[in-house]
């Protein structure tokens, strides 16, 4: 809990209060899971340091188990998550824009009374823009706001490692707060694999660009 409120403080740019109103006074509400993804079967919602406690060893004697640690997250409110495809040139000089080559949208039904994440949806523009209250402003912001911001993150990534990337997804979570204002929160990396779900072009445009990648390094 100590960790993840010094984390908080260090936050900018998140809106007034934090990511999550349950959290605006205080840490309260989280994620325990092993592995990064939101959708996967070991994903826990936790309120309180002793639900906390109680999930964390819950996850690590799971039959099978190997790991020795969990990822522990604060909680985020979201409407839905925007998902950006990028293929960043070998050549992509840093402060350069990079421009998302698909962009698409996934939910989830979340029950209060759970604790854990609920079905998971696939909405289409129409649907997303629903959650958004019809407010394309607001919509547009987010995804302005998710491909500025992808770019730098892209960037960090060189920092650790000087090889580049010929293909990357990034998730953020996405909640209005108001007309013609959007939140966006930085969900994960997803490296080459990753699932292109409606992308019927996806696999065979990136497997492409790995392939060009790997031939243009010799």
């Amino acid at each position: 809990m100590k960790g993840i409120e010094e984390l908080r403080s260090t936050n900018v740019g998140t809106w007034p209060g934090g990511p999550a109103a349950v959290n605006c006074k205080g840490l309260s509400k989280g994620v325990v899971k092993i592995g990064w993804s939101w959708e996967a079967k070991f994903v826990y919602f936790w309120q309180g340091e002793a639900q906390l406690a109680e999930y964390l060893h819950a996850m690590v004697t799971l039959p099978g188990c190997t790991s020795d640690f969990c990822l522990v997250q604060e909680w985020v409110d979201f409407d839905f998550e925007l998902r950006l495809f990028f293929l960043p040139r070998r050549d992509w000089a840093a402060g350069t824009p990079l421009q998302p080559v698909y962009e698409q949208y996934t939910a989830w039904v979340n029950d209060e009374a759970t604790d854990a994440p609920g079905s998971f949806l696939k909405p289409n523009y129409a649907e997303v823009l629903a959650r958004f209250a019809g407010d394309e402003k607001a919509l547009a912001s987010a995804h302005e706001q998710a491909a500025k911001a992808s770019g730098p993150l892209i960037r960090q990534l060189l920092t650790k490692h000087s090889e580049p990337v010929p293909f990357i997804r990034m998730d953020w979570m996405v909640k209005r707060r108001g007309p013609g204002h959007a939140q966006v929160v930085f969900g994960e990396y997803c490296e080459v694999g990753a699932d292109c779900m409606k992308w019927a072009d996806g696999p065979p445009t990136i497997w492409h660009e790995v392939l060009d990648f790997a031939l243009s390094s010799h």
